[in-house]
């Protein structure tokens, strides 16, 4: 049976505000505060390291709740991501991309 594959990739301004809205919506960054020092780093899981500013403690974020960043972001945007897919991300070449598999 076949199936649709998708990828999205999104430049380091665009995950920076994907994350950005999720942790101010989760309450882990205050409105308006900054990201510095981002950092992403894929030794067996991904994850983002930043520090807010004004200063206060590292923020990490694993997979699952980068992957929810982009997912929210994605709906800003009205970006389409269909709900049956299998949703995985993948850094590649400095990037971050979001891979989309739907089976039909």
């Amino acid at each position: 049976m076949p199936s649709e594959s998708r990828v999205i990739k999104f430049t380091d301004r665009e995950l920076l505000e994907a994350v950005a809205a999720y942790c101010v919506k989760s309450a882990r960054l205050a409105p308006g505060a900054a990201i510095t020092s981002p950092l992403v780093s894929n030794e067996g899981e991904i994850k983002l390291s930043f520090e807010p500013s004004p200063s206060g403690p590292v923020v990490t974020l694993r997979q699952n709740e980068i992957l929810a960043a982009i997912i929210l972001y994605c709906g800003q945007r009205r970006i389409p991501i269909p709900r049956r897919s299998i949703k995985s991300l993948r850094v590649a070449n400095g990037g971050l991309s979001l891979h989309l598999e739907t089976p039909r």
